[in-house]
């Protein structure tokens, strides 16, 4: 999965696109094309896809991030498989860590890969038709999948009696992620826009403009719905099989959203994918998360009191005071779990 500014001066060839393109006009135009020039064109496509895959995996240069991204599009499409053809396998496998944590290992490749990156934090390079990734995103990333990489965890029956006899990871990542996120750098969704006139042609700056809105108001709901909210129902184990079910699809979604839509950037910067059709195809794996909150839409209800806590920090979200908040819910969480407010105080604060 490179984002090499240098592979694009891959050109197509004879059995390229281009060549297959026009092998298939000529049939087209044809009234009766022959088993020979049909078994020419699949020949052609077929040593494209081959060139196209030696191209995108297999050169010397920046391998082992190449390799490492092919890796995690194997893992991912044998979870997708086994999930609707086999759950009970999907749960018990390794593709439960060994995914996410390739995503993260991916991610941190990256950031010793591609260092020649522009520093800019005024535009990610990602909510645009031009220009390459900057350094800043590429290593931002690394964060999310870590993020990522708890929850696939924590959902795991394997691994969840683990982070509950842990009292610092369980907490941290439950409700202190944001506090040593500062640690990382931080693109922004408005000074993306703030460079649009360099960075996004006139016909797709509109595109971009409302897509980049979207995409933002959506980061600010996956923040506190799909992390707090879930981290806090699994922290006191308010979730049955059939939900965990559920949700591990929206962590499938969450996986491509965070680690193969840089990927498919790669294809939008070799001119693969059109710039449009790339980030629609990246939007609709962060939207396809909404299926999932559908499926366990009683949970908000269940659970009205750690979705009125939600909703709290969400407000709170753009103040000053969301990492003082977060440890006030991690003082009043534990002490609830760990039976320590008395019942008087418990039954104002929580429904169970």
């Amino acid at each position: 999965m490179s984002s090499n500014p240098s592979d694009a001066s891959f050109r197509h060839h004879v059995g390229d696109v281009s060549y297959v393109n026009t092998l298939e006009s000529s049939i087209s135009s044809a009234n009766s094309p022959s088993i020979a020039d049909i078994l020419n064109i699949l020949f052609a496509k077929i040593i494209y896809f081959v060139k196209l895959i030696f191209h995108l995996f297999f050169q010397r240069k920046f391998i082992l991030h190449r390799l490492t991204g092919l890796s995690y599009l194997l893992q991912y499409f044998l979870a997708f498989y086994l999930y609707f053809k086999n759950y009970e396998s999907f749960k018990s496998s390794f593709l439960i860590w060994s995914l996410p944590l390739t995503g993260l290992l991916q991610a941190i490749i990256a950031m010793y890969t591609f260092t020649f990156l522009s520093r800019t934090k005024r535009d990610a390079g990602y909510y645009s038709d031009r220009g390459t990734l900057s350094y800043p995103f590429v290593v931002e990333n690394s964060f999310f999948a870590s993020l990522l990489l708890f929850q696939w965890l924590y959902y795991s029956n394997k691994f969840y009696p683990l982070f509950t006899s842990s009292i610092i990871i369980d907490n941290l990542f439950v409700f202190l992620p944001y506090i040593p996120r500062q640690l990382w750098p931080k693109t922004s969704f408005r000074d993306s826009i703030y460079n649009s006139d360099k960075t996004k042609t006139q016909r797709n700056k509109k595109f971009f403009f409302i897509v980049t809105h979207i995409t933002k108001w959506f980061y600010v709901w996956a923040k506190h719905y799909i992390g707090f909210f879930l981290n806090y129902i699994r922290f006191f184990n308010r979730v049955d099989t059939e939900e965990i079910y559920h949700i591990y699809l929206l962590l499938l979604f969450g996986a491509f959203a965070t680690t193969i839509s840089i990927f498919l950037h790669t294809l939008k910067f070799k001119g693969y994918l059109g710039p449009k059709l790339s980030f629609m195809i990246y939007m609709v794996s962060y939207l396809a998360t909404f299926y999932s909150f559908i499926r366990i839409r009683n949970e908000f209800i269940v659970n009205i009191d750690l979705t009125i806590y939600v909703f709290i920090g969400l407000l709170l979200n753009f103040t000053k005071y969301q990492h003082a908040y977060q440890i006030f819910l991690m003082i009043l969480f534990n002490a609830h779990r760990n039976k320590i407010l008395p019942n008087d105080i418990t039954k104002y604060l929580f429904l169970s």
